[in-house]
């Protein structure tokens, strides 16, 4: 399964290192946008995920999103290592 994860931080006020390392331990990983990720898992509790997530935000503006994503509905204009990685998680 691919899921997206978006958020809109202030990292000028905080240190968000433990959410983005956080992030990057929920399985393989592309970060081709400054604030949006696509993490290949075979399972993953979205809802507790999101909420520990949350938690590692510092002001009530921060805002965190994460959905799964199908191959099927994907369409967009990414670096090319992106492309490969999505054939390659979804085979």
């Amino acid at each position: 399964m691919i899921y997206l994860i978006a958020y809109s931080i202030n990292e000028k006020l905080y240190d968000y290192s433990e959410l983005k390392e956080q992030i990057k331990s929920l399985g393989d990983y592309q970060h081709p946008m400054n604030d949006v990720w696509f993490i290949s898992t075979k399972y993953l509790d979205e809802e507790f995920e999101t909420e520990r997530l949350r938690n590692l935000l510092h002001s009530e503006r921060d805002m965190i999103f994460m959905t799964a994503i199908s191959r099927q509905s994907v369409q967009g204009w990414m670096p090319k290592v992106f492309w490969q990685w999505l054939e390659y998680v979804n085979k």
